[in-house]
């Protein structure tokens, strides 16, 4: 009876602590008291399980509990079930498993925490209310339960306990809901009343936005309104990048159009998702800034541009390859100061009769092998994926070390994956041949700017074409002339006689600006009409990693 009377005295104390209960009556206070249930939470502990129908409500005494989301997709054929089948698994789990197993399988929404913190209450009031995420202790936890069968009876035992709860529930949700209502109302509409419907209209902001990004996309979105009666489509440009901090912009949009150094991750992921954002339209090829697992646990649609002009991007990595090879920004220098001298510094090497590798034959990487068999060259291969077509054409795919210790020029043209990350790096050095020439115009990620800046200074590597930099994103695409650039890596390479390195520059021909612009509003139109994650024709998440 004491132990009883001991854990009344508790739960009325926490009930006191929260912001929902705190000024309810004693009758109302003891009534609830007398149901709450306390748990002692190990890590791990599963109080509500994703997709299942809430029936509790959890009031936090100490330590944290986390919200999840699986990343598991369960609309396809073959997959049906398997978010059932993952939460049975869970509950068949040792307590110290359950953790790193969510941990593999869903991202984190957020942590409760703080004395007296509720959640889950608003749902009990509903019937048939799913939970949105998967709610478990993060470490111990100290919490107080009440089922929802419970609490509703307690609320229909007499109509002054109801109105207790609709008062705490005006207090809590009065000021929010009108400042939320508002600020959604005044970004939709630019702060007037226009009288246009929502539905017939789909609002983007297009982020990381500069000249060439606005003089393409203010055109074709005018045209594409005036052809079309069913929607209208509007783009607000703004030159932030996407990120955490700036995902806040987004409020009152559908989706977002972002570029390649705009981050979308679990965090970003979250807040767009909660203010609206379903559509992330990225005008370029590659999305490894984008985490896809977040996109799917948040039903986020990816769609990107999966080619614009490959014969751009091949063709610049040619223009790196003579300009390094020819010193040709060196000899323009020198003529445009009236030396017109020549010395062993402006002496190249003959393309012709030199062994060439080219490490990716993806679509970029094919056009590339043509362009180099055109010089005479011997043209060896490495590629995962072999190109029937590159064979034919006349290169020769053999394993990674051959590529490296015979090639007198590497051209990288690999996608930045987990496998492919710094494929240049410190221990590949040695088994480099010696005075190799370096081109990348795919991903900075795929060299170790350190390990290259070794190769150079070594004479492993004689020279270095580079249209990206691996910690690019705080510098490329914007003007940082008249001030202090902060990474050592970033100045050592521009010290560098041996290095040419442009801003990421390689797609940047009118027919590939063109043709990101079009595909890019053909992806938004697609949204508009229905077409969401899987079935988007462009999209970039993959069905399972």
């Amino acid at each position: 009876k004491k132990k009883k009377m001991a854990i009344s005295e508790e739960a009325l104390k926490i009930l006191k602590a929260t912001s929902w209960f705190a000024s309810s009556s004693d009758e109302l206070l003891q009534a609830l008291a007398s149901k709450l249930k306390f748990v002692d939470a190990e890590d791990g502990h599963i109080f509500i399980e994703e997709g299942t129908i809430i029936d509790k409500f959890m009031i936090l005494e100490s330590g944290q509990l986390v919200r999840t989301k699986l990343h598991i997709l369960d609309e396809e054929s073959g997959a049906k079930g398997r978010r059932a089948s993952f939460r049975s698994s869970l509950r068949n789990m040792k307590r110290a498993e359950v953790s790193a197993s969510i941990k593999r399988n869903a991202v984190e929404v957020d942590t409760i925490e703080g004395h007296g913190r509720v959640t889950g209450l608003l749902h009990n009031i509903k019937d048939g209310s799913t939970a949105f995420a998967t709610v478990t202790s993060k470490g111990s936890a100290k919490v107080w339960v009440m089922h929802k069968t419970d609490f509703r009876d307690i609320l229909a035992s007499k109509p002054e306990f109801m109105f207790d709860l609709l008062g705490a529930m005006a207090t809590e949700l009065r000021t929010g809901s009108k400042s939320l209502r508002t600020l959604m109302t005044n970004l939709k509409t630019g702060g007037k009343s226009d009288g246009t419907d929502a539905k017939d209209t789909l609002r983007v902001l297009c982020y990381d936005t500069t000249s060439w990004v606005s003089e393409a996309f203010k055109p074709a979105v005018e045209a594409f309104n005036k052809s079309h009666d069913d929607f209208q489509m509007i783009i607000d440009y703004t030159s932030e990048r996407l990120g955490p901090q700036t995902a806040t912009y987004a409020a009152g949009y559908e989706a977002v159009c972002t570029f390649v150094n705009d981050t979308a991750d679990a965090d970003t992921m979250q807040t767009l998702s909660r203010l609206g954002v379903s559509m992330i339209a990225q005008r370029a090829a590659g999305f490894d800034r984008i985490d896809t697992k977040a996109a799917r646990a948040y039903g986020m649609t990816v769609a990107r541009v999966p080619a614009y002009s490959p014969y751009a991007v091949a063709e610049h990595g040619i223009a790196l390859l003579m300009a390094v090879n020819r010193k040709t920004s060196k000899a323009s220098n020198r003529v445009k100061m009236a030396n017109f001298t020549l010395d062993a510094g402006l002496m190249g090497m003959d393309i012709h009769g030199k062994t060439v590798g080219v490490m990716g034959t993806g679509k970029i990487g094919q056009i590339l092998c043509n362009i180099i068999l055109g010089f005479g060259a011997k043209l060896i291969c490495y590629d995962v994926f072999q190109s029937e077509a590159v064979k034919k054409a006349g290169g020769t795919y053999m394993s990674q070390g051959e590529v490296f210790a015979q090639s007198d020029i590497l051209f990288l043209m690999m996608p930045l994956l987990p496998a492919t990350k710094h494929t240049i790096n410190e221990s590949m050095l040695p088994k480099l041949k010696k005075g190799v020439i370096l081109i990348n115009t795919s991903r900075g990620g795929l060299i170790d700017t350190k390990a290259l800046l070794k190769g150079l200074h070594s004479g492993i590597i004689s020279g270095v074409g580079m249209d990206v930099y691996e910690n690019e994103q705080a510098y490329f695409f914007q003007d940082w002339s008249a001030k202090n650039i902060q990474d050592p890596d970033l100045l050592a390479l521009l010290g560098e006689p041996g290095v040419v390195l442009t801003a990421h520059q390689a797609f940047f021909t009118k027919e590939a600006v063109n043709k990101i612009t079009s595909t890019t509003i053909e992806n938004l139109e697609a949204f508009k009409m229905g077409k969401h994650r899987l079935e988007h024709p462009n999209n970039c998440i993959p069905k399972d990693d």
